[in-house]
């Protein structure tokens, strides 16, 4: 009993992948296999062959991420499973039930029409340089980046603290090393680093001083609401435009699939206005 649950959760785990196998749009991209691989007999199951390019085929197509899960031995173990239970079916005549015959029937037209849109519409369908340019101009505004600053703070409880701490600085002392020795701010552990700053992040008497700075310049002592402030400038970023060249994935990302959509309702429209289609609406009314 114990082995017959252990195949049958062992087929279960086979199953699933064979479901990801049969709907994933990639699996298309595969190289032919080799002939001779089709002449390399790997289990006979009553008479029926599982050769080594079948194999490969099921191989190939599960998820990397599967594979730790099933190995070699264990995919041709499910693949006899498979074909055992599969021949039982059709000795029992499953495969001419309406039901089956209605999934299996609709399953491979699922098939068929994935392999199509991503042989007609996705591989066909590519965006333009110049179609990602105009894009880029039009909603340029979008990518508009303010003056953002890299900053390193001190924080002293009092104003005599403050100014003994700017002493030390003129007279050469390391800012960071200043900042974890006397700062009372939570960056004084990483020697009073505040990480990058846009306008609008700190009270606005702070940032009238600060973003006057230029690189490697000390501010004046700035008092606030929690001590007294010292703060030094590493580095400042203008205010900008982000540069199309940094942005031409993610806008590749927003275009293609509206592209790839036109392109699949042109396609369907002309397919629709070549057909010769007869409707019975009447049958269906409610």
């Amino acid at each position: 009993m114990k082995t017959f649950y252990r195949k049958f959760t062992a087929y279960l785990i086979f199953s699933l992948f064979s479901f990801l196998i049969i709907f994933s749009i990639g699996i298309y991209g595969q190289e032919e296999k080799k002939i001779e691989d089709s002449q390399v007999t790997l289990a006979t199951i009553n008479e029926e062959v599982i050769t080594l390019n079948d194999f490969n085929q099921y191989w190939d197509s599960i998820p990397d991420q599967y594979k730790i899960q099933l190995s070699k031995v264990d995919l041709l173990e499910q693949l006899i499973i498979q074909t055992l239970l599969v021949q039982n079916a059709e000795e029992l005549g499953f495969k001419n039930n309406p039901e089956v015959s209605f999934q299996i029937k609709n399953t491979t037209e699922q098939i068929l029409i994935q392999y199509l849109i991503e042989k007609e519409i996705v591989e066909k369908t590519e965006l333009s340089d110049e179609e990602i340019s105009s894009y880029y101009e039009e909603q340029k505004e979008n990518y508009w980046e303010e003056e953002v600053i890299h900053a390193l703070d001190i924080l002293t409880e009092t104003e005599e603290q403050a100014q003994d701490a700017l002493r030390k600085l003129d007279e050469g002392t390391d800012f960071s090393a200043l900042a974890q020795e006397i700062s009372v701010a939570t960056s004084a552990s990483a020697g009073g680093d505040i990480g990058f700053i846009c306008r609008g992040t700190l009270a606005s008497e702070i940032e009238e001083q600060l973003f006057i700075l230029n690189p490697d310049e000390v501010s004046d002592i700035i008092p606030s609401e929690k001590g007294f402030h010292i703060f030094k400038i590493i580095d400042k970023i203008p205010a900008h435009y982000i540069e199309l060249e940094e942005l031409r994935d993610e806008i590749s990302y927003q275009l293609l699939p509206q592209k790839q959509q036109q392109a699949f309702d042109q396609y369907l429209k002309d397919i629709e206005d070549r057909a010769t289609i007869v409707k019975n609406l009447d049958s269906i009314k409610e």
